[in-house]
């Protein structure tokens, strides 16, 4: 149900290969982007295998009613985190690698004073949220409140020291942050118990702490009294561009979760907060691997960047978006033909509705890689502004259409009006940064005007799951054969992949 082949990075790597010969010599940071992607690959499949198991087992364990509820304190849990955010991921990222370099000292007190301020922002979320919550819902008083804060504060602290490995591309291990989540939470939350949303957020807490302690271990030869020491004016400079990215990333989880808030204050139903919550995790998943996969080539591409290769960092963020939206219209062609059968078969026929609000909202996928590429550009360059206004614009495209067809359509309304304000915050965003990546829009444009008739046949399949699966399969073959022979996609980077293989002579 979540397409995982499709974003396989080897085919990434190939991509961002193909503007050299064939016949250059492969290079040192090809190579080792290729063991970073295959670490990445794996826990990516821990993902997906943890995503599977949890909507498998979860919902139908718990029902709609309940599990609605679980997936709101969830949610808000999730929106807290993104306080503490800072831009972490970019500023670590831009500044990290060559301060390691250049003066290791400051690269050490600038992820010290981050972790002071995070820790500072984790510890005033617990008075908020046992103001707030009863506040949001009646249920939400005393530990509940608590335990939502915990959680997000515990998050919040262990992500200095993700976002520093990330800087230090030790992928594997920062990508462990999300990728194990719900492999870990699965057995936590069925041990607290199906009725009480207390015991349910203690095991989330736990889950938090877990992950804490290893990004705390991973990073440990980092800390010392000296960086540790609040230093807000060595801060300020980092701080400064991190709070523009902030704003873009909680503007961005404001796009993606709020909605769940929406949909519970405007129909008052548990079951369509679970409708939406369900199909939001799967689609979030998918999101969630096509931006990791791209923000993985952030500090290499500052490499080029800050190595006066303009030209270089160019052809790879323009292969990175051919060939990324290619693979997620394919992903789009392959659920829209199977999501009706597959969701109801795992979920249960209480979440019949959860197939079609995945469907819409998956409409937005393409435009995603486009957010994923923009993201890239916009950090190398230092420029948040032109992302934060994109989400900006986004935002009041999603709060507006979700005010109007949230009563009227309930759950499947709110995806259309997401589906509506990521399409517009992502179009502002790659327009804003077109300039980075010289890339010829005629054939992007084809690219996903080669997806319509695909789409559309979707209608003519036969009511059968094995027919609508073959279908898809056959169309998605297709797609890619005809976006191939039309020279929309180039094959060249094959044989650059196939020398990352172990074993294989570089040419």
């Amino acid at each position: 149900m979540y397409t995982a082949w499709l974003f396989e990075p080897g085919f990434f790597v190939g991509a961002l290969l193909s503007f050299s010969s064939v016949t250059q010599t492969m290079t040192v940071e090809a190579r080792k982007m290729g063991r970073n992607l295959s670490l990445i690959t794996l826990n990516k499949v821990i993902q997906l295998m943890g995503g599977a198991l949890w909507a498998i087992i979860v919902p139908r364990w718990m029902g709609p009613e309940h599990y609605g509820r679980f997936a709101l304190a969830m949610s808000i849990s999730l929106l807290l985190w993104w306080v503490g955010d800072l831009g972490g991921l970019e500023v670590f990222g831009r500044h990290i690698p060559p301060l390691s370099e250049k003066a290791p000292d400051a690269a050490r007190e600038l992820f010290g004073q981050a972790f002071i301020l995070r820790l500072i922002i984790a510890l005033s979320l617990i008075p908020l949220m046992l103001v707030v919550g009863p506040m949001i819902a009646p249920w939400l008083r005393g530990w509940p409140s608590f335990l939502i804060a915990a959680s997000a504060g515990l998050h919040i602290i262990s992500w200095s020291s993700f976002h520093l490995l990330y800087a230090r591309k030790e992928m594997g291990k920062w990508a462990m942050e999300l990728s194990w989540r719900l492999m870990t939470q699965l057995p936590l939350v069925l041990l607290a118990g199906k009725w009480s949303v207390t015991a349910q957020m203690t095991a989330y807490a736990a889950n938090e702490v877990i992950y804490l302690a290893l990004a705390l271990w991973w990073t440990r030869d980092w800390f010392s009294w000296r960086a540790l020491k609040p230093h807000l004016s060595f801060l300020k400079p980092y701080l400064r561009m991190g709070l523009g990215f902030w704003a873009t990333n909680v503007g961005l989880i404001l796009l993606f979760r709020t909605g769940t808030l929406m949909v519970q204050l405007m129909t008052g139903q548990s079951a369509q907060v679970s409708f939406y919550d369900l199909a939001l995790t799967v689609f979030f998943l998918i999101f969630t691997i096509i931006d990791q996969l791209i923000r993985s080539f952030l500090p290499t591409v500052t490499e080029f960047h800050e190595g006066g290769q303009q030209e270089r960092v160019g052809r790879w963020l323009q292969v990175l978006t051919q060939w990324g939206a290619a693979l997620a219209i394919v992903a789009v062609i392959a659920v829209q033909y199977t999501a009706d059968w597959i969701l109801p078969f795992i979920l249960g026929g209480d979440y019949v509705e959860a197939a079609t609000v995945l469907r819409v909202m998956l409409l937005s996928l393409p435009a995603l890689v486009l957010v994923g590429v923009g993201t890239v550009a916009a950090a190398v360059h230092q420029s948040p502004r032109v992302k934060l206004l994109a989400i900006l614009a986004g935002a009041v495209v999603f709060w507006g259409g979700a005010l109007f067809m949230t009563p009227r359509y309930g759950a499947v309304g709110t995806a259309w009006a997401l589906t509506a304000g990521l399409n517009v915050y992502a179009l502002l965003l790659f327009a804003q940064v077109r300039h980075a990546l010289r890339f010829p829009w005629l054939k992007l444009l084809c690219l996903f005007l080669l997806a319509i008739p695909f789409l559309l046949a979707r209608n003519i399949v036969p009511p059968n799951f094995l027919l609508a699966l073959a279908a898809s399969a056959a169309a998605a073959t297709l797609y890619l054969g005809a976006a191939i022979l039309l020279r929309l996609l180039s094959l060249d980077f094959v044989q650059m992949l196939l020398q990352l293989l172990p074993g294989r002579p570089s040419s």
